[in-house]
């Protein structure tokens, strides 16, 4: 997984600052040589008025200037990165990030995460563009010690761990690396709501399946990840199974909060033309819940 060319959102926010950090940051222990800021100026109606009533030298006027405002401002943020380019576009936001990707040759997406938003920018541009996409909350940590990657066992699991395993290797001290699979299994009081008097499911039997469920999930999973792995040379992976009565999510959630990851990296829920509706809960909920640590998002 190539990370050489980075595309990086910016705003003119409070945002902008802890974002070029991080990738100030991430230059240091990736192979991050080359970053496209861009900002998309989505008032097209207020552009194109101003284009007909000034003529187009004005338009491209007012976009030059809000470039120069860039490299003054937001170009000398990064210290350990030398080729960093500005790029202005007016245009809707998803369709101006996807025309900066094509153009710019872009490895990685960056973009950041206010805290406590819903990161439904983020979502938009993980659903219509074909890149990665690193998506940084605004309160990150600069650490890259303990990275998770989050699988289930499907076919799109192998592609996802592949490429989180390549993008692993290169990071530089050596980190450690968890692979973690959350199988959901209902609460008793779920399983017990289903049934009625003719079939009672006693407290003891409920505990005998949940105890086979999770043994054989458990297996199954570092079998999958064993499988999966021959040809792997790089840092030794830890494999971790959590069952989770709630909803996935809740269990990276729970991991996260407990100081396990400075870094998680998961997939959508498929590379079709479904993405363009639909992330997939996990990857929605996570986008969405997740104020404390980078997120990864793999196509």
């Amino acid at each position: 997984m190539k990370t050489d060319n980075a595309l990086v959102g910016v705003n003119f926010t409070k945002l902008d600052t802890p974002v070029i950090k991080y990738v100030d940051y991430l230059s240091t222990r990736i192979p991050l040589n080359t970053v496209n800021n861009f900002f998309v100026f989505t008032a097209r109606g207020s552009f194109n008025a101003l284009k007909r009533n000034k003529g187009k030298e004005e338009g491209e006027l007012m976009i030059h200037s809000i470039k120069v405002n860039m490299d003054k401002k937001v170009t000398p943020k990064y210290k350990n990165i030398k080729n960093v380019k500005n790029h202005v576009v007016a245009d809707i936001f998803v369709q101006g990030v996807y025309h900066l990707f094509d153009q710019t040759n872009t490895d990685l997406v960056v973009m950041g995460k206010e805290n406590g938003s819903h990161g439904t920018t983020n979502k938009l541009v993980v659903r219509h563009v074909p890149s990665q996409t690193l998506i940084i909350p605004e309160k990150s940590k600069h650490r890259l010690k303990k990275i998770v990657i989050a699988l289930d066992q499907s076919e799109l699991s192998k592609k996802l761990l592949h490429k989180a395993l390549d993008f692993c290797s290169q990071i530089s001290g050596s980190p450690n690396i968890t692979c973690l699979h959350i199988g959901y299994m209902p609460a008793f009081s779920e399983l017990t709501g289903m049934y009625d008097d003719t079939y009672p499911l006693e407290m003891y039997d409920y505990n005998l399946m949940y105890d086979d469920y999770e043994k054989a999930m458990k297996s199954a999973f570092e079998n999958f990840v064993k499988e999966n792995t021959k040809n792997y040379k790089g840092p030794e992976l830890k494999v971790e199974y959590v069952t989770e009565t709630r909803k996935p999510y809740h269990g990276l959630m729970d991991y996260i909060d407990e100081g396990k990851a400075d870094l998680v990296i998961f997939g959508t829920k498929s590379h079709t033309f479904l993405d363009t509706i639909l992330l997939g809960s996990f990857a929605e909920k996570m986008i969405s819940k997740n104020d404390k640590v980078p997120m990864l998002v793999i196509k």
